[in-house]
């Protein structure tokens, strides 16, 4: 039931948050993600064809879906344009340094998660555990770090530096 109920609240945020977004008169960022390529082929020919879906995403222009305390310390640390990663912190941890998306049991096994490849996001910009190299590198460590404000943000810039906002669903323009 507890499942249940845990699940029911993240849905109901994200729909919230949805509903909520497409109303504001704010400016638009769109991010392409491409769609599995479907192949066809025929006796000495093939064709590929792949597609691209656009999603939108806004920026909000109030503070209400930033974290505005963070804002000089993305500037530092080099998270640029400093209001993208204050909404992207909203978004993805509500502000908090701490958060993540994944529950396990006493044994260390998990047993509830959001991301479908089984990985989980965590700390304040949600970097994904599946960076575990880069982490290592960045912070000479485990994906446990990523719990820390200061190892999250190298990686974070990291990230950037190399892939630009599409590793949080968002592109440069």
């Amino acid at each position: 039931m507890r499942r249940f109920f845990v699940f029911f609240l993240v849905v109901a945020s994200c729909l919230l948050v949805i509903s909520c977004g497409l109303s504001d008169p704010d400016p638009l960022i769109v991010a392409q993600v491409p769609i599995p390529t479907t192949t066809t082929t025929t006796s000495t020919t093939t064709t590929t064809t792949t597609t691209t879906t656009i999603l939108v995403t806004k920026i909000p222009s109030t503070e209400i879906k930033r974290c505005p305390s963070f804002e000089p310390i993305f500037e530092r640390y080099g998270l640029v344009p400093v209001k993208t990663f204050s909404y992207i912190a909203w978004r993805e941890s509500r502000c908090r340094i701490k958060a993540i998306n994944a529950l396990w049991d006493e044994d260390g096994n998990m047993t509830y998660h959001l991301n479908k490849n089984k990985t989980w996001d965590s700390g304040l910009l949600q970097v994904n555990s599946s960076h575990k190299t880069i982490t290592r590198k960045v912070c000479g460590g485990g994906v446990e770090l990523l719990m820390n404000l200061d190892c999250n943000l190298r990686v974070a810039k990291y990230l950037l530096d190399n892939g630009g906002l599409a590793h949080w669903g968002m592109s440069e323009n």
